[in-house]
């Protein structure tokens, strides 16, 4: 179950939501070095948040994440998966590729 708004294409993806009861996964094709400016908010529930590459190694995870900004940067250029799992969550996240 999913109650909010989405948006996402080669630059960002970015969700808020009263309810997030599902995996919500978006793909960017990101180059070596770019930087990606993330913000989560957790307002309630459990959200566990990962991005992976192309083979599906993990270059970010968070079990049960809390609010928070930071900054992720990109290993190797390729196709990146960021996934975020909510159970019963309330809140936002943002994936912005940095200027």
């Amino acid at each position: 179950v999913f109650n909010g708004n989405r948006s996402s294409n080669d630059t960002q993806f970015v969700e808020d939501y009263s309810v997030l009861n599902q995996t919500e996964k978006h793909e960017m094709d990101l180059e070596q070095g770019t930087v990606i400016d993330v913000s989560i908010v957790n307002e309630s529930g459990h959200l566990d948040v990962f991005v992976t590459d192309s083979n599906g190694k993990e270059i970010y995870k968070a079990n049960d994440a809390t609010s928070g900004d930071f900054s992720i940067e990109i290993p190797e250029t390729g196709k990146y998966t960021f996934s975020v799992t909510g159970v019963d969550a309330k809140g936002s996240f943002s994936f912005l590729v940095a200027e």
